[in-house]
C-alpha cells in the first residue's frame, strides 16, 4: 500500500511539473523583433580626386561623424581638406598659382536598399569654406558657401565596417584668392572612402510576454 502511494505521489508531482512548464512557455513567444528602430552612429575618413573650376585638378581629404537612424539615415557634420597646384603661372614672379582651403558643415546622407549587401546611398554636404591662395597676391584668401552633392555605392564588410565609394560635385560662391584665375571651387571627384563604428544599437529582442487578455 505505501508502493502504490509513493508511486501515485511520483505521478501527480510529475504531471504538475510537465503542466507548469507548458504555462510557462506560453507566458512568452519568440521572434526576431526587426520592426524596432535601431541606432548607430560611426566615424568615417575618405580621399577623392577630380577638378577645380573645370580646368584644374585638386586633392581633398575629408573626415565626417554621423548619427545613423534606422540603417536609412545619416546625419552628422563633415569637414574637407583640398590642395590645388594651378595651370597658370604667375609670370611676374615665374612660380605657379596654388591654392589650399578647408570647407565643412551639416553632412546628410540618404541609403537606399539599406537591407542589402551593397547599398546605394545620396550624400550632401552643406556649409561655409575657406580658401588661401599665394602668397604673392594682394588678396590671398576669402570665405565661400560650399554645396556638395553627390552618389554612393556602400558595402558592409562587417556589423563595424563599411566601404565606400562614389562621385561628387562641389558648388561654391564666387571666391577671389587668385584674382583672374578661378572664379569658385566647382567641380567633379570621385573617391573611396572607410566607415567605423556601430551601426545597429536597437534591441533585437526574440521574447515578448504576452498580456494576459483576463481582467
Amino acid at each position: 500500500m505505501k508502493t502504490l502511494t509513493k508511486f501515485l505521489l511520483f505521478i501527480i508531482l510529475v504531471n504538475s511539473t510537465v503542466h507548469a512548464q507548458e504555462d510557462t512557455s506560453t507566458d512568452y513567444i519568440e521572434f526576431n523583433d526587426r520592426n524596432n528602430i535601431l541606432h548607430g552612429i560611426y566615424l568615417g575618413i575618405d580621399a577623392t580626386y577630380g577638378h577645380l573650376d573645370g580646368k584644374n585638378k585638386v586633392s581633398i581629404l575629408g573626415a565626417k561623424l554621423a548619427y545613423v537612424a534606422n540603417r536609412k539615415m545619416e546625419l552628422g557634420i563633415a569637414v574637407r581638406t583640398f590642395y590645388s597646384a594651378l595651370k597658370e603661372a604667375d609670370r611676374a614672379f615665374n612660380t605657379n598659382y596654388n591654392v589650399f582651403g578647408v570647407y565643412g558643415g551639416l553632412h546628410i546622407e540618404n541609403v537606399i536598399f539599406n537591407a542589402k549587401k551593397v547599398k546605394l546611398s545620396i550624400p550632401g554636404l552643406i556649409g561655409i569654406g575657406y580658401i588661401k591662395g599665394s602668397e604673392n597676391f594682394t588678396k590671398s584668401t576669402d570665405m565661400m558657401l560650399v554645396v556638395e552633392p553627390g552618389i554612393n555605392a556602400l558595402f558592409n564588410i562587417n556589423k563595424h565596417i563599411q566601404l565606400e565609394g562614389g562621385v561628387k560635385y562641389r558648388f561654391s560662391s564666387p571666391i577671389d584668392p587668385v584674382p583672374t584665375v578661378i572664379e569658385n571651387i566647382n567641380g567633379l571627384s570621385i573617391g573611396a572612402g572607410v566607415k567605423v563604428g556601430v551601426f545597429n544599437l536597437g534591441k533585437n529582442r526574440y521574447k515578448k510576454p504576452i498580456k494576459n487578455s483576463q481582467n
